[in-house]
């Protein structure tokens, strides 16, 4: 087993400047990709801006085996990190790592059954785990899903791409699973036969299995409750689709939409926010499809395109961060860092702002405070509003891409290509 080490920073992250008031904490820490869905968080004591000096206040960082793009999930004391190695991507790790110190509680390894060239281009343990009160559930790019207890043991396993066929594309696989009553959502949208799997969370047996169309699709299937009716909205290039949570059946789509393929959509009330690129690409988008990101009204069967579409904008563009949504106003963050504040009623954009760089990591509210993790390690902080309110900017000490963040009482987790951050408060 590979040993996890754990590094001394000449420059560790120590929480001062701006920590929030008191509020009550609520909820299950971080158990999911962004966090219970909405990338917001309640919390006593969480710094908003800090400064990179000497080693203090319980902050700290590991390295972590091979490469990966998943964000850290949190349930008690214990980190939940997963990553890949090997020039194919062959070796799949998981780890538990405490709290509060960064040890490695442990460490499971497994082959991945399919095996692609490992690159820049291509998706590298990206897919976020979940964690519940019995079971942590993590997949990988490699098609393998394993359900561990919390003590690391193998509770079940499903090689996705022995049953159904290899994952094809040529940026490989990042959806992450989702927890939904007792059933793990599984979607896997690419190049091949694409489908969306419920699959039972005690024993990994298949619920119901719903085919999609051949489109591709990095986003992560969210969960609607609305009108009595529970359902998964699955977002890939061309289209909105949502599937009944009992069974599968589809109930609702939304077409003729292109650059919806990474960002995972925003449940909010009855509506849902659809964040797409507009952003220049090699090739215009087809005859009939529009690029940008959109809100749709829930409700409706069968194709809702023209009656449920509340806003469609090639001016609102949401490159890879997933967009957040706070009292009625969504963040939008482009490519190349362009940040717009717009109302998610009728897309009117209220203002923008300027970003150091892109962010990969989809961006967290606290107490009316915005965090935007860029790419490089900066970290914008705003207030939410209909203005444009700065607070400040902080920076992570990173040597490599940042991808993924989680928030839990007094702590940031910042995850990186190689390494996890621990940011706490004083």
């Amino acid at each position: 087993m590979r040993v996890v080490m754990r590094t001394m920073l000449w420059l560790v992250l120590v929480a001062t400047a701006a920590v929030l008031p008191a509020a009550e904490p609520s909820g299950p820490p971080w158990p999911a990709f962004r966090g219970t869905g909405d990338s917001r968080v309640k919390a006593a004591h969480l710094p908003v801006t800090w400064e990179t000096r000497g080693r203090r206040g319980g902050s700290w960082t590991v390295r972590l085996p091979g490469y990966g793009q998943s964000s850290p999930v949190v349930w008690g004391n214990r980190v939940f990190v997963t990553a890949v190695s090997g020039p194919e991507k062959e070796h799949l790790h998981v780890l538990a790592i405490n709290l509060a110190d960064g040890q490695t509680v442990w460490q499971r390894d497994f082959e991945g059954t399919q095996r692609v060239p490992d690159g820049d281009t291509v998706s590298r343990g990206a897919p976020t785990p979940c964690v519940d009160a019995e079971r942590l559930y993590v997949m990988f790019e490699s098609g393998d899903v394993f359900a561990l207890s919390h003590a690391g043991e193998t509770l079940w396993q499903r090689s996705l791409v022995r049953e159904y066929g290899e994952f094809k594309g040529p940026h490989g696989y990042g959806s992450s699973p989702l927890l939904a009553d007792d059933k793990l959502i599984v979607q896997v949208c690419h190049g091949g036969p694409s489908y969306v799997l419920a699959l039972d969370q005690a024993t990994g047996e298949n619920r119901w299995k719903a085919d999609h169309p051949s489109q591709t699709g990095w986003s992560t299937p969210a969960m609607f409750d609305h009108d009595g009716t529970r359902g998964v909205i699955v977002s890939t290039s061309g289209s909105v689709r949502a599937f009944a949570l009992e069974d599968g059946h589809e109930l609702w789509r939304v077409t003729g939409i292109q650059g919806n393929s990474t960002p995972t959509p925003t449940v909010v009330g009855d509506v849902v926010v659809i964040g797409g690129s507009s952003e220049p690409t090699r090739s215009a988008p087809p005859e009939g499809m529009t690029t940008g990101s959109l809100a749709i009204r829930l409700g409706g069967q069968g194709d809702v395109s023209e009656s449920h579409v509340l806003w469609k904008s090639p001016k609102v563009s949401a490159g890879y961060a997933s967009p957040l949504v706070v009292d009625g106003l969504g963040y939008f963050v482009g490519r190349v860092g362009t940040l717009l504040c717009v109302d998610i009623q009728t897309g009117e954009v209220k203002w923008q702002h300027r970003l150091p760089g892109t962010a990969w990591a989809s961006p967290v509210e606290v107490a009316g405070h915005l965090l935007f993790f860029c790419k490089e390690g900066s970290v914008i902080a705003l207030k939410s509003g209909p203005e444009l309110q700065e607070v400040g900017e902080s920076t992570i000490s990173a040597t490599d891409v940042v991808y993924g963040v989680a928030a839990v009482e007094g702590v940031w987790l910042v995850r990186t290509g190689r390494s996890l951050v621990k940011i706490a408060a004083p």
